[in-house]
């Protein structure tokens, strides 16, 4: 994904990062798999990394998710792109450990009246932190990729989620683009009236960012009550949706599931 230089950049970016492209339906080693199965080994995944504290370790799995992608045909780009947002911010929380943590000083900085110093146990906490946060954030990515948003909602249908949940996540995930949508029209109807050659973002974009999500602030709520209206004048209910069956599991989804398993309890017990 390229470096926003404007505001309508920002809110491409924002929409590509969200769109999620029908993967599903590639030749790969995850799309053959049940999803069921798949949510299993993905869930082992995520809770056995939360028993790793060796960073050579949380490195090595780290190496997993992305050998799924590749073996999944999932576009590197888009993958990379989309494990790089949440990691980043928990590089800025992480980092006050990394020089309060007591230890043995590895470097050090002077700050006007303040000395900033860096241990190797504050270096380790930071590194297991964030390798940990982007080595869960991509098996999920992973996942929802190789199984498609409509398989994944199924999915948790037949686990008896509450549809009330489900229905939440539908409709969050269909009217986030329309909402970007809206500030879109709002922004090329702001640039059509204040014409500036060059367009950055800057200082004075960024003011005039706010006073536009505040606008599709009250847009977007007064289309969601028309929604709302037009579905009940449709008949919408939640309640009489039906339940989807779980998935059957075959010899191949068992052994997926069963390896994963064996392997992250193994490098966990170390």
């Amino acid at each position: 994904m390229k470096v926003p230089q404007s505001l309508k950049d920002l809110m491409e970016g924002a929409e590509s990062l969200v769109y999620l492209e029908d993967l599903s339906t590639k030749k790969g080693v995850l799309q053959a798999i049940n999803p069921l199965a798949k949510l299993v080994a993905i869930t082992a995944m995520i809770v056995a990394s939360l028993f790793i504290f060796n960073v050579t370790y949380l490195l090595l799995i780290c190496c997993v998710p992305i050998f799924l992608a590749v073996t999944s045909r999932l576009p590197l780009r888009q993958f990379f792109s989309r494990t790089a947002l949440i990691p980043l911010f928990s590089v800025i929380i992480a980092l006050p450990p990394l020089f309060l943590t007591a230890g043995n000083p590895i470097a050090s900085a002077n700050i006007g009246i303040t000395t900033l110093t860096i241990t190797s146990e504050g270096l380790n906490q930071f590194l297991i932190f964030t390798v940990r946060v982007w080595f869960c954030v991509a098996s999920l990515v992973v996942f929802v990729l190789s199984t498609g948003f409509e398989k994944v909602l199924r999915l948790f249908s037949s686990l008896r989620v509450p549809h009330l949940i489900i229905q939440l996540f539908s409709l969050t995930y269909r009217y986030f683009f329309v909402s970007i949508h809206e500030a879109q029209s709002v922004l090329l109807a702001k640039e059509a009236r204040t014409y500036i050659h060059k367009r950055t973002i800057n200082r004075q974009a960024l003011k005039d960012l706010g006073a536009i999500i505040a606008t599709l602030f009250i847009r977007t709520y007064e289309r969601s009550e028309r929604v709302y209206l037009a579905m009940k004048a449709r008949g919408f209910e939640i309640s009489n949706e039906t339940k989807q069956s779980t998935p059957k599991l075959h010899l191949m989804d068992v052994a997926f599931a069963s390896s994963i398993i064996v392997a992250f309890a193994y490098l966990a017990l170390l």
